[in-house]
């Protein structure tokens, strides 16, 4: 991962700053950071300047960026979801790739998006006169190394077997996962973590718990798929909702299983389909329990019942009730 704490040890800040990507996280972290390290509290006012808006001017930036800081060392920038470095507004884009290699040394200059092109002249731009940081899903190894010492700060034991069962729980975003370990922290005080803790406190991602309940089809226990999904609607998720995510589920042991008879590894295979290896090697072992015109016929039915809750033809809670009967006899 991207460590802004050189900077900051150094004070020898970039002029400018790319953080893109799907972790939101990382965004806000490094910003947040940034952000304490240059503007004293109580000066945000005369020092600072955030824009979030769409296809902004590039006039706007610059006469930002080029306003003297009020008895500060720095100015500080932050445009958000400019959508300046994807394609639709070169004319903007190209004036501030201009613009940023003369950018103020009293001014930093930070831009928060989650895409882009790193071909543009932008981006490039950007890249060369400062840094552009893409904030991905951390890896699990990244995560458990994180989640383990976000935890000891914290005063939170936990072995490497109780951070993998937490994360494959939470199974989201590194935001998400704080927040469950801060419930954790809330509930134990210090202290060593248990599988137990981590039942009763912290909350399963949707994706889990339809995970959960499609090993309980294949394993043709239907009372606790009904269970799973009868909770799950009294938490007031969406039919339609949950009915995608049931499809996307047999998709993937579909193709993991297709994939594996090929000779591939769940490594290959995750690289291929674009999930978690753990999450692959969890869905191989479900494909076990079906086979594949099972899960081509289940993946037809899926539509089917979208169409018909959509159409009005059938409800939406028993559409989805339908499915997890008719695959769990």
């Amino acid at each position: 991962m991207f460590n802004i704490d050189d900077d900051i040890k150094t004070r020898n800040f970039k002029r400018v700053y790319l953080f893109f990507g799907e972790e939101n996280y990382l965004k806000k972290l490094y910003v947040d950071k940034i952000k304490k390290a240059v503007i004293p509290s109580g000066s945000e006012t005369m020092n600072l300047d955030i824009f979030q808006e769409k296809k902004i001017e590039w006039i706007k930036i610059s006469d930002a960026c080029e306003t003297v800081p009020f008895m500060n060392d720095f100015r500080l920038v932050i445009v958000k979801d400019s959508e300046l470095f994807i394609q639709g507004n070169k004319d903007n884009s190209d004036k501030v790739a201009e613009y940023v290699k003369n950018i103020p040394e009293f001014s930093i200059l930070i831009f928060v998006e989650d895409k882009a092109d790193k071909r543009g002249k932008l981006y490039k731009a950007v890249s060369s006169k400062g840094a552009s940081v893409e904030c991905k899903v951390p890896s699990e190894r990244e995560l458990v190394g994180w989640v383990g010492k976000v935890a000891s700060e914290k005063g939170l034991i936990m072995k490497n077997d109780i951070i993998l069962y937490f994360i494959r729980n939470i199974n989201t975003g590194m935001e998400a996962v704080f927040a469950e370990l801060e419930k954790l922290s809330s509930y134990i005080g210090e202290g060593s973590v248990s599988r137990k803790d981590i039942d009763d406190i912290c909350a399963k991602s949707l994706e889990v718990r339809i995970f959960d309940m499609v090993a309980a089809i294949g394993g043709k226990r239907v009372n606790d798929a009904l269970d799973i999904y009868n909770n799950m609607i009294l938490m007031k998720e969406s039919p339609i909702m949950i009915l995608a995510m049931i499809a996307r589920q047999f998709r993937i042991i579909l193709q993991s299983k297709y994939l594996s008879e090929k000779g591939l590894s769940k490594y290959e295979i995750a690289a291929k389909i674009n999930q978690r290896d753990f999450v692959v090697a969890q869905c191989l072992t479900q494909a076990k329990n079906f086979k594949k015109k099972v899960l081509l016929q289940a993946l037809e039915d899926c539509l089917e019942c979208d169409i018909g809750i959509k159409s009005g033809r059938i409800g939406g809670t028993l559409g989805v009730e339908m499915i997890i009967l008719k695959y769990s006899e």
